[in-house]
Order: C-alpha cells, then structure tokens, then sequence
C-alpha cells in the first residue's frame, strides 16, 4: 500500500477555513459549533451533512481527507516517539508488541524502522534509521551489560522473591510479575530483562497489600536490597 501524501498543519488549518467558510455561505446552523480542531471538524462533518447540498458535502469530504491524512501523519510521529521512548527507557519489546498487536521482538523493530522511514519522508529527510547504539551509546550499553553480567545472581533473586510473592500484587503487578517469571525461565540477562524486573518490582512495592506489611517482613526486605542494588545501575532509571 502507498504510502499517502503528507499534509502540513498549515495546509490542515487551511482545509478547515473552507469548511467553515462554505457552511457559513449556506446559512448552515449549526456552524457555530465547527471548531479548529481536526478531529472535532470531520466528527462535524459526520453529525451535520444531512440536507446540506451536494457541492457542499462534495468538497466537504475532499477537505475532510486532508484532516484525515494530518491526523495520519500526527499519528505516525507520536507512534515513532513513543517507540523511541521506549527503546530509550529499556521497555522489553515484547511488551511494546503486546500493545500494537505485534508477537516478536523483530516485528517491534520493524515497525520502528517503518516509522523512522515514513517520519523522515513526512519531513523531507533521507531516512535515518537506528541499527544499534555507536560512540558514547554504545560504551554506555557495555557498561550497562557489564553491571548486569557482575549482578546478574542479585537481579534473579530479587526476581524471584516478587514472582513467589505475586499472590500479594494487585492486577497491574501480577501482570508484569508474569512477564518476570517468563524471563527467569528463559534465563533473560538483557537491559530489557532488567528493566522489566525494575517495573514489576515497583508495581509490587505500592500493591495495596505489600503496603500494610511491617518493614520486617522478608518481602520488603528483598524489595529494600533491590532498591539498594538498582540504585548502582549505572543506566539508572534511564
């Protein structure tokens, strides 16, 4: 499929001004209700073109898919954002996947790259598109997998602990506890893996549950130690 023309918020505001612009010629009355904002004017157009006349619902509808490709294009930047965010801040990939309805980590990478490429193109860039940290990203990320490697027997077991104490999480916990147990089983060692454990962890720690244990109870002694030893990740909490 092609990809489709990109639209400016330049050209978007202008494709609004005529819609408000034919609507007032005719009379229309409910134009007081059109606003500036893309979304709210196609949901306009969608409630208030019964009876209008046919020019005017023709144009309406070109002007309507300019909105359209602006609001696709709006949403093609945000997705690459996020999904940069993401690689940034260490999410696992297969929970970003689960989120778009991708199964593999390689498909979260290949959306990236789509939306790198079609992000560059919308800005009249050659597309840049990240094949692995390099320079300072990459000595940073030894760092990172060195501290990982020197920590890795302290990071099961804190893992551990929260994965035996899931009966104690609330939904949202219990669900990135899943995710950990998975890991400890297929023996993850990764930036991502580590990171996961981080989430879990913390979602555990404010359960309402885990909140009303004493400060002695071995739980939050493990949940203490882990804070104490995350807390020298020279990746920090990114």
């Amino acid at each position: 499929m092609a990809i489709p023309p990109s639209v400016s918020a330049e050209q978007a505001d202008a494709a609004i001004e005529r819609i408000v612009e034919r609507r007032r010629r005719i009379d229309d009355p409910n134009a007081w209700r059109l606003s500036d904002a893309p979304m709210e004017v196609l949901d306009y157009l969608r409630k208030y073109s019964q009876g209008v006349p046919a020019w005017v619902r023709e144009a309406d509808v070109l002007d309507g898919l300019e909105l359209r490709l602006f609001l696709w294009w709006s949403g093609e930047t945000i997705e690459l954002w996020l999904l940069e965010q993401a690689e940034r801040l260490g999410v696992p990939p297969r929970l970003v996947g689960q989120r778009l309805g991708i199964r593999s980590r390689q498909g979260v990478h290949d959306r990236r790259r789509a939306s790198q490429e079609k992000v560059a193109r919308l800005r009249g860039q050659p597309a840049v598109v990240s094949t692995g940290a390099s320079g300072p990203d990459q000595r940073q990320r030894g760092v990172e997998l060195e501290w990982i490697a020197r920590h890795q027997a302290q990071i099961r077991s804190a893992a551990a602990v929260g994965v035996a104490h899931i009966h104690l999480a609330d939904e949202e916990a219990a669900d990135w506890l899943a995710e950990v147990g998975r890991d400890l089983r297929e023996g993850a060692s990764t930036p991502g893996a580590l990171q996961l454990v981080r989430f879990a962890l913390a979602a555990l720690s404010s359960s309402p549950e885990v909140r009303t244990l004493q400060d002695s109870h071995p739980l939050q002694e493990a949940l203490a130690r882990w804070s104490e030893l995350f807390s020298t990740y020279p990746g920090g909490a990114r």
